[in-house]
């Protein structure tokens, strides 16, 4: 362990050198959003795109949900990871000063049984920065890695809350670039999924146009914010603690 840290120490002052070039060719990033620390996890991932299918029991594909049937889907997402967390070395300041996260985007899937709600879940990311446009989103690759877990969404396909737990999940990080994790690291989850209300508090038809909530650990509601739409529509959010 003691020669993987030093390994990564030399490795990321080296990038973060690199980094630091970069940006004074191009100009300083601008700082990060203030609305970090409102949510108490160390890295937040929201699901921009998602394609699910409906299996059977044989694992044939099917339109509709049948019995012992699977639900399988690939989702792009997008977010950030708190400074000084391992998806977010310390000396990413370097680069940008102000910075309190870095972005991350992310691709993964998972297979769960429609029986138990529970299954597995896999996938890639990368872990950017600001590029040579400072207008648009980041998108320098200054790491990327893997990661698998436990997924169990029982309480959202049974209809009883929209919340969702990753266990035993795992990360491999590749900072060196060379295709070979040079960092593993234990993580869990936990999904938030957007719900609407009615005028009288109870479910309400989901329009692009109204308001939209996450539900916290105590039973309250965490209105959806603009920044966590995407193309106006609310989207899952999934916070990661390591």
């Amino acid at each position: 362990m003691t020669s993987i840290f030093r390994k990564n120490a030399v490795t990321w002052s080296l990038l973060g050198l690199m980094f630091l070039l970069f940006a004074l060719v191009f100009g300083p990033a601008p700082a990060l959003a203030s609305d970090v620390d409102a949510i108490l996890a160390d890295a937040v991932l929201y699901e921009v795109t998602e394609d699910m299918y409906l299996k059977d029991a044989a694992g044939n594909f099917v339109t509709s949900v049948v019995a012992g049937g699977r639900r399988m889907a690939v989702a792009q997402l997008s977010g950030w990871a708190k400074i000084g967390t391992p998806l977010c070395p310390s000396w990413v300041v370097l680069v940008v000063p102000d910075a309190k996260r870095c972005a991350l985007n992310a691709s993964g899937a998972d297979d769960l049984s429609l029986v138990t709600g529970t299954g597995t879940l896999s996938g890639t990311f990368a872990v950017v920065v600001q590029g040579d446009n400072l207008v648009d989103g980041p998108e320098f690759v200054i790491m990327t890695g893997t990661f698998k877990g436990d997924a169990d969404l029982s309480q959202s396909l049974a209809g009883v809350a929209p919340l969702g737990l990753i266990t035993n999940g795992v990360a491999a990080i590749d900072a060196n670039g060379d295709g070979q994790p040079d960092l593993t690291v234990n993580f869990r989850g936990r999904f938030r999924l957007p719900f609407a209300l009615d005028e009288a508090g109870g479910h309400g038809k989901p329009r692009r146009d109204r308001d939209a909530y996450y539900l916290d650990d105590e039973g309250g509601r965490i209105k959806v914010r603009d920044n966590e739409r995407s193309l106006g529509v609310p989207t899952v959010r999934l916070e990661i603690t390591f």
